[in-house]
């Protein structure tokens, strides 16, 4: 298991940005009000950062609201944003690898928006998964997004240009796992260098495949709303199994 090198990004260069975003994307705006009906419903955000999502929830009119992020100082960010707002959302610092915070079984709505699972590695991600789906109850609804391999022209050059590297490195191959290009909207120049934050970036077949085998059914895939696609994320709603997840990437 590699160093968290995203828990550190998040906790340092990106912390302002992530703390300071606020609204919904479209095509969340789509998946949130299509599929989080019940307003007495129990709600989690996952990877909440600086809460863009759960605060906006909570406008709606949900009441039962939970959300955690792996970054201290996001969640200190977000309770201070609900003490200035007299929200009642319940935050806490929690792994999505690790929900011990949280019981079996609690929750009606999961929300894994902004691509939190994407920035766990391969070997780790149904751990996450496993986790979800732990805390979701028998009829719980889950709003996945991951990053979209196909969004980027790019991601086969940047793979072999990478994976070319790690061969004379010796370092650990993986097509699918890359380092950030860009940090705060700027070029990461140095993204060749050793221990680089990597986000896992996946089709939409392997997403499928995944989920399907870590326990979930799926009922919608969304790349674009309206016809524009300008996040290059999937996004997808799914029910849970009543089976034991597995391992299976």
């Amino acid at each position: 298991m590699r160093p968290n090198l995203n828990k550190d990004l998040y906790s340092s260069k990106l912390l302002k940005a992530w703390s300071e975003n606020y609204g919904l994307l479209p095509i969340e705006k789509y998946f949130i009000k299509k599929y989080l009906v019940n307003k007495a419903a129990k709600v989690i955000e996952a990877g909440t950062g600086g809460g863009r999502i759960i605060f906006e929830i909570e406008k709606l009119g949900y009441k039962d609201l939970y959300a955690f992020d792996y970054v201290d100082k996001m969640i200190a960010i977000c309770n201070e944003k609900k003490f200035h707002s007299n929200s009642t959302i319940q935050f806490n610092t929690a792994d999505a690898t690790n929900l011990d915070v949280y019981k079996d079984n609690q929750f009606d709505y999961l929300v894994y928006l902004q691509q939190i699972l994407c920035f766990l590695d391969r070997d780790t991600l149904h751990l996450g998964l496993k986790e979800a789906h732990r805390i979701g109850n028998a009829n719980a609804v889950y709003l996945f997004s991951f990053l979209n391999w196909d969004s980027k022209w790019y991601n086969p050059i940047l793979s072999a240009i990478v994976n070319f590297s790690r061969v004379f490195k010796n370092n650990k191959i993986s097509k699918n796992e890359l380092p950030w290009l860009k940090i705060n909207n700027k070029f990461n120049w140095r993204f060749l260098n050793k221990n680089q934050p990597l986000n896992l970036w996946l089709k939409e077949k392997e997403i499928v495949e995944i989920l399907e085998n870590n326990g979930f059914s799926i009922i919608e895939i969304k790349t674009k709303v309206n016809g524009e696609d300008k996040v290059g994320h999937i996004h997808i709603a799914c029910k849970r199994n009543e089976i034991e997840s597995t391992k299976v990437f």
